[in-house]
């Protein structure tokens, strides 16, 4: 490679455009500028492209590559993520600001909505920059599509998102068709219409319809083995980890840790209290229930007749 290319591609990617002549320690120089990861958030700023998007004309396609870049860089995105880790459970830890100490949960992974955002933005980009980029940038590749296929499968597989989005996203961005390399990927017995219809039922309850979802998509996984061994113990795991709103999960995971804490310092007064006190609280609310207070499930309605003769 050209040393005057080189020199080039460091000098642009300064602010002032400059390469002064070091003669001492004092004088800085123009080689320190990164290279690398262009979606990196380790630094603040990457003032290496925005200087050469600043500086040079021929490079103002990786704008959008920059755009990217700065929208994931945002340190406050609880709003954006999961209250429970990937695995389903809610997991606390000590926050300490200002000498004060408070327990909150540990965020996780994107929730459905900004997951389906940053893959449009992605391709979006990755759309632009081959139409604007120079000829010998024009088949730049910002997700492939065996990327695609895998966060697909872990959409509906692992997610249970059977509304399938990522074909229609991609079809939406690039006005191609989504070819997924994975064999059998493109037949689903559940699909975007019936999750429509889920969604009108669960009426804007996103934990609900996280459940409803889990256990119709649980049902189908199993439907074809021949022994449905652990079916149960996965549907389990669906509602332990989807029937209870936000606030209720964190509630419980931190009567837990008080719980965990009392049991391991001794504090059997304690201890005593968020069991028994629990007890003792549930049994007064049966107490006073009426048999017009009974919960009505499909099995009341069903056997109700029968246990009346």
């Amino acid at each position: 490679y050209s040393n005057k290319d080189l020199f080039t591609m460091y000098r642009g990617a300064t602010a002032d455009n400059e390469c002064p002549l070091v003669v001492d320690t004092s004088t800085a120089s123009c080689g320190d500028s990164r290279f690398g990861c262009w979606v990196c958030t380790i630094v603040s700023k990457d003032k290496s492209m925005e200087a050469m998007i600043q500086n040079d004309e021929e490079k103002e396609w990786m704008q959008p590559l920059l755009d990217i870049r700065n929208e994931l860089d945002n340190r406050d995105d609880h709003d954006k993520r999961d209250f429970r880790r990937i695995w389903g459970e809610v997991q606390l830890f000590e926050r300490h600001i200002d000498g004060e100490t408070s327990i909150e949960p540990i965020h996780g992974p994107y929730t459905k909505y900004w997951r389906e955002h940053w893959l449009r933005r992605l391709l979006e980009a990755q759309t632009k920059t081959r139409r604007t980029a120079p000829e010998s940038m024009r088949d730049i590749t910002l997700i492939t599509l065996e990327e695609m296929s895998e966060i697909r499968r872990i959409w509906l597989e692992d997610k249970h998102e059977f509304d399938d989005s990522l074909p229609r996203i991609y079809q939406e961005v690039t006005g191609e068709e989504f070819q997924d390399p994975r064999p059998g990927a493109d037949y689903s017995l559940l699909g975007r219409d019936e999750w429509i219809v889920l969604e009108e039922i669960c009426e804007g309850d996103a934990m609900h319809l996280e459940l409803m979802a889990k256990l119709l998509d649980t049902e189908r996984q199993y439907r074809k083995k021949t022994r449905r061994v652990g079916i149960y113990e996965t549907l389990e795991k669906c509602f332990n980890t989807s029937s209870r709103s936000p606030e209720d999960a964190i509630k419980n995971a931190r009567l837990k840790r008080e719980l965990s804490e009392a049991v391991s310092q001794g504090d059997v007064a304690k201890v005593k209290q968020m069991t028994l006190g629990d007890v003792a609280a549930i049994n007064e609310v049966d107490e006073g229930k009426t048999e017009s207070d009974e919960e009505v499930t499909w099995a009341s309605m069903k056997f109700k007749k029968e246990n009346s003769e």
